[in-house]
This record gives C-alpha cells, structure tokens and sequence, in this order.
C-alpha cells in the first residue's frame, strides 16, 4: 500500500488536535470506542427491516509486529515501530455485517455536485462531515476520531459493499498521531496526518487478491457469499485502556479483568434496549458478540435486563410474561408509564415522550444469592452505592437506541427532580424514550436549520461531539422542560406513601441504636423523616383516690458490637406494670421515613426476604422466665418471647444479648430498629 502524507496547509487540522477532538476525558475510552463504532454500524444498517439484526462483532487478536510492518514499510520508520511494540501486539477489530459498507465515490473527484460524499469519504477522508438524515447517531462527524487514541493511530478500514448488481471491496489505512512527539511513526511528517491506499492516487486499494492478502498479514476473515458489512480494525492496541478501579469501593469487579469482558459491560450499558431485543421500535436489532460469544438479552446483568423492559413497555403496554420485570415478580403498582406534555413547542396535540420507571429490591436486581451481582451503581456508574436510600438512577435516548447518559443526580433541576431515594430501600430505574417525529412549532422563527423540523432533529442538534448529553439551543427550552417534568413524575412515584405497622416504637431506644450503628450523615432526619414524635403520655388507672401513672415496659441498649455478617446487642428490658402478667416482646424491624416496617409488612409490600433475623439470644443472669424466637410468617426469626413462669416471678428487669444477623445483602445499608410491647399471644410457658 503506498503512503500519502497530508501536507501542511492553511486552516489544515493537525494529528495533536484530532486526538482531542471528541473533549471527553471522562468516559473510559472503551466505552467511547463502543459507543462510536456500534452507532457508525446502527446508522449503515437503519434501511433493514426491523426482523432481522445489525451484527456488531469485536475480537481481540494477537499479532506479530513484523506481520503488520510488512504492510507499512512506506511512509512508517520501521525502527521507532519495533521499539515501541517489540515481537507482538494486540490488535482489535469491530466488525459489522448485514449493513450497507463504506459506499460511496471512491475520490472526491467522483462526487458530482450536490450529491452525497457516502460513507467511505465521510469516514476515512473527512471530519467534521456528518450524516443528514435525523434517526442517524452523529451529529458532528467527530466520533471516530476516538479509534486514533485506541492504539498508536493507525486505523484500517476494510469493507464488502455491493455496487448495483456485484460485489466490490475496499481497503484503506489513516494515520494520525500526535506531531509533536519525538517518536512519531512517521518519518517525516508536519501534521501528524497520513493515508495508505492504491499505488495510482490516494483511493482505496479495490484489487481483491491484494487485500486478502493484506488481511492474512492482519489476521483477519474477508467477508464472504452475500456478506456485506465494514471492519475497522486497530493494530498496536494500548495497554491502559480499562479504566482504574478504586479499591476504595471493594472489590475489583469481573469486568475490569480483561478487554473483553469489559467490552461486553460496555456494550449493555450502552446499547442494552436494542441488544437481542426484536420488539425495538426503530429499525432492527442489535446482534452484538464479543470473541465469537454472542451476547443475548438474558445473559445481560439484571440492571441493563431492566431497561430494555422498561423500553419494551413504550412500544407496548401489554409486555409478555416472559418480559424480565414480570419475571422477578415487579408489581404493577412499582411501575409506572407516563406521557410528557410540553406547551406550546409542538404542532397540533400529543406527548413530547414516554416515561417509564421501576421500584425494585436488590433481590430482583440479582444482588442476593446466588446471583451476587453488583449494585447498579457499580454497574453503570464503577462506583457502587451501599447505604439507603439508593439514588434513583435515569437514561434517556433518541432513536439510534443508544443511551444518552445516565443520571444519578439528585439536584433539584435535574432529571430525577430532586429525588433521593426510597425511603423502603427500593432502587428505582427510570428511562425517558421521546415521540421522535413531533413537529416543532415555527421552527423557521426560532432559526432553526432545517435538520431541526422535528424532535428528533432538534435533541440531535442538542448533542455534543461524545453526545454524552442533551444541552438546549440557546433561546429554547424544550429539553429543560423535558427534565422538568420528568423529574416530578420520578419524585411523585418515589415518595409514593408506605403503609406502616400500628404499633409505636420507643423512639429513645430506636435513636440511641442508631446512632451506635450508623454514620452520622446520608440517613435522613432524626425525626425519620415525619413530625416529630409527640411525648408519650403515662397510662393512667383508677387506683383510689389519686391517680397514678403506671410503668410502661421499656428497653434500654447499652453496648452494641460488629460481629460477622451482624450486629451483637446487649439489653436490658424493664418490665414494667401494665398487664403484669403478660408476656413480653422484642419485635425487630426495618427503620424507613414513614415509620418502621415490620417483617409481616415487608412480606406484604412483595419486598422480598426480610433483611434481618435474632440468633444467639443469651441471659446475663438467671431468671424465672421462659424466652423463645419466633419465626416471622415465610421468614426468618424477627420476635422474642419472654414468659413469666409464675404469676410472682416477673422481674424487675431483664439482661441479656442477642444477635441481629443480616440475611440480604440490603441487610448492611438498612437501619434495624428493635421494639419492646406487650405480647398478644397466649401466656405459654406458665407452670
């Protein structure tokens, strides 16, 4: 392939700004790279019907460095290549098939006037060029820009494209790499910027035996039969590319192991409503594997399974059975679908989009065992949350089926509208898909180029080269009153009332364990969350002719220790007057805003298994009663018995200790709160 080196001209881009042309230091930049490449596929495959899939592949090779300099020995010094990427090299290749290919005019020449540039040209020699049509993923014809900081900058473009009744295939090589280092590839070089091609001008290499034999050097399979589709494959892969894991928050997940099982992440949190999924609205699905392994929507973590049925729930209200929220036994009642109205932005009536949001447990989330999945947070964000309330976590997309961004923020003005959580230790999931063809209104007089007719055009004009978010044009406010709304509907349903037990704890008790327990900061209120608790009245009786106020049982903690996978508790319950004869009770229950919760109610909110459970029950001393554990309706002990075993042996008070286990994963970020009451149970035990 011969070499052709861009000269220095005016106005003349250079390889160091290219590099940096995306502004996105952020985002990992395999993400960046999954995020491009599969956009680049969905958009060279929008005219397939909606049955059939795109195939997104990436594989991860391995390659002698000789092999690949064979093929650049004009134009790359040889020596810098060896001693920069000694004996082999990782090589990635992202392969697309049952697409259209880089079509198109193979020179600029070739383009006639007004006609369009096609892919080849927009790819491999142009930036800042940019599809036209609204439903495309690109806006400002940067993305790919992000190939060149995969590797050295070397980047080669192999397609198969059929040409009114044949096959034809392309090869072409681009260069771009920073000018200003002292060991370029290039041997001589003033912009950082090159092309390999045909030996007669700057065009893709179009003879088939002289690609496939390039590919054999590459490692690669040329496409074959009816195949048509493009690979974009990147030699001399660095190796810093997995974004830093901090082991401040535990350990290391599965996924910050290799390329490829990072890859696969990506691909999920990215792209997780059109994977494997045929009820996608707008255009067919994606097919995507990594190293031959197909991904496949139950094989996606349970967060990014979520989503896709959230999205599901837009095209259809009546979701299948098999649908994954019905599957984990997501009550009707923790969803909800909502329209967006906006006034006056729209032509004629209707929605601006759906909203659509889910209250789910960790065990539904997979967090419990045997799943033992990461949190959410840590899936999506790499920062896992453990304390409660959990964040409300939201995305939003346009039609390409790719996620914007996901939101955690809990600011007033942002799109979870100042929610914070759920109170109950729910996760909520929220997904805002938009009604892609609503005509604006006068868009001629808000200079609005005509790109911009519809909303899909216009939140696609709203994007930034990484399209990592949806920034209004100035003098409009279409997506500020997009997050407006969605954040009230995303509060209203989480601060949606939870129904509480009817008995009253000892709130002096509940504090004072809590404060042991826990951190003094992210748990709300001391008053949790409600008005403040009233003092309590002493119950009266007529004894006489002066009243006197009879002793209530109580319960004091006075030393509270971690043990494995616990809470150890030491205690002392006075017994009190009223009903002496009757027996006593320690009832354990979850703290939220709204009041306790106890195990009974947490069964019947569907919350799954109730988080704690009472073990080791000991006595200080030895005292004339009888003490047991029961075991909650369908769960694990959560009261404690205590039983006189003569009408003349009820204490003063009792000590003893017990253990509050965790049983949940959610068991360690929730708040056990313990009551003391008079038991309605029958007086067993009693000699």
């Amino acid at each position: 392939m011969k070499y052709y080196g861009l000269a220095l001209q005016p106005m003349q881009e250079s390889g160091a700004f290219l590099l940096r042309a995306m502004q996105n230091e952020e985002m990992p930049r395999l993400d960046l790279l999954v995020r491009e490449s599969v956009q680049n596929a969905l958009d060279a495959g929008h005219s397939r019907s909606q049955s059939t899939p795109v195939k997104v592949d990436f594989n991860i090779l391995k390659q002698a460095t000789h092999e690949i300099a064979e093929i650049f020995t004009d134009g790359i010094d040889l020596d810098t290549l060896n001693n920069r990427y000694p004996d082999q090299t990782m090589l990635l290749e992202v392969r697309d098939s049952l697409t259209e290919g880089l079509t198109g005019p193979l020179t600029f020449g070739s383009v006639e006037d007004d006609a369009s540039h096609g892919n080849l040209l927009k790819l491999v020699f142009e930036i800042g060029r940019t599809r036209n049509d609204d439903g495309a993923g690109g806006s400002w014809g940067l993305g790919k820009t992000c190939y060149f900081r995969m590797g050295a900058g070397l980047v080669i473009y192999y397609s198969r494209i059929k040409f009114r009744d044949r096959f034809e295939e392309r090869l072409v090589a681009s260069l771009v790499e920073d000018e200003t280092r002292s060991d370029c590839l290039q041997i001589s070089s003033r912009t950082g910027i090159a092309w390999w091609g045909a030996a007669e001008e700057l065009r893709p290499v179009t003879c088939q035996d002289q690609i496939h034999k390039t590919l054999k050097k590459l490692g690669i399979s040329p496409f074959l039969e009816e195949e048509t589709g493009t690979s974009v494959i990147i030699p001399f892969l660095r190796e810093d590319l997995l974004p830093v894991f901090d082991q401040d928050h535990g350990t290391r997940p599965w996924w910050y192991q290799s390329y490829d099982a990072y890859i696969r992440i990506a691909l999920q949190r990215w792209f997780c409503v059109r994977i494997d999924n045929r009820a996608f609205l707008d255009g067919p699905y994606l097919a995507a594997s990594v190293n031959g392994a197909p991904l496949l929507k139950h094989q996606m973590l349970p967060i990014f399974k979520s989503t896709q049925s959230l999205y599901n729930r837009v095209a259809d209200k009546d979701v299948s059975r098999h649908d994954y929220l019905n599957q984990q036994g997501v009550k009707a009642e923790n969803v909800v679908r909502k329209d967006i109205y906006l006034r006056n932005e729209f032509l004629g009536s209707g929605s601006a989009g759906h909203l659509v949001a889910a209250l789910m447990t960790s065990e539904q989330l997979g967090m419990g065992a045997p799943d033992n999945i990461p949190s959410p947070g840590l899936c999506i964000f790499g920062r896992p949350e453990n304390t409660t309330p959990y964040r409300p976590i939201i995305t939003f997309m346009r039609r390409p089926g790719m996620n914007i961004c996901w939101d955690d923020s809990i600011d007033s003005r942002g799109w979870n509208g100042g929610f914070s959580g759920s109170a109950d230790g729910l996760h909520m999931i929220a997904l805002f898909v938009p009604r892609s063809n609503r005509q604006l209104l006068n868009p001629d007089k808000r200079h609005l180029a005509g790109a911009t007719q519809n909303l899909e055009g216009y939140l696609r004009s709203c994007e930034r080269a990484d399209h990592a978010a949806w920034v209004d044009i100035s003098g409009m406010r279409i997506v500020e009153k997009i997050r407006t709304a969605c954040g009230k509907i995303v509060k209203d349903f989480g601060l949606k009332p939870i129904k509480t037990v009817s008995v009253k704890p000892s709130i002096r008790m509940a504090r004072n364990l809590a404060d042991l327990l826990l951190p003094s900061r992210g748990f709300g209120a001391d008053g949790r969350g409600g008005p403040p608790a009233s003092p309590a009245k002493p119950i009266r009786t007529e004894c006489g002719p002066n009243r006197k106020s009879i002793p209530s049982p109580e319960l004091d903690i006075y030393k509270v220790g971690y043990v494995e996978e616990g809470i150890a508790v030491s205690w002392t319950l006075v017994w009190g007057a009223i009903e002496e004869s009757c027996p006593r009770e320690i009832l354990l229950a979850v703290d939220s805003e709204s009041g306790p919760i106890s195990p009974e109610l947490w069964t019947k909110n569907g919350l799954g298994t109730f988080p704690f459970r009472l073990s080791d029950l000991a006595f200080a001393e030895a005292f004339k009663v009888d003490a047991k554990l029961k075991d909650a309706a369908s769960g694990p002990a959560s009261v404690m018995h205590m039983y006189p075993r003569k009408v003349d042996d009820r204490p003063h008070s009792i000590s003893g200790h017990f253990v509050v286990n965790f049983v949940t994963p959610s068991g360690s970020t929730l708040r056990p709160i313990l009551i003391v009451a008079i038991s309605k149970e029958a007086e067993v035990g009693r000699e």
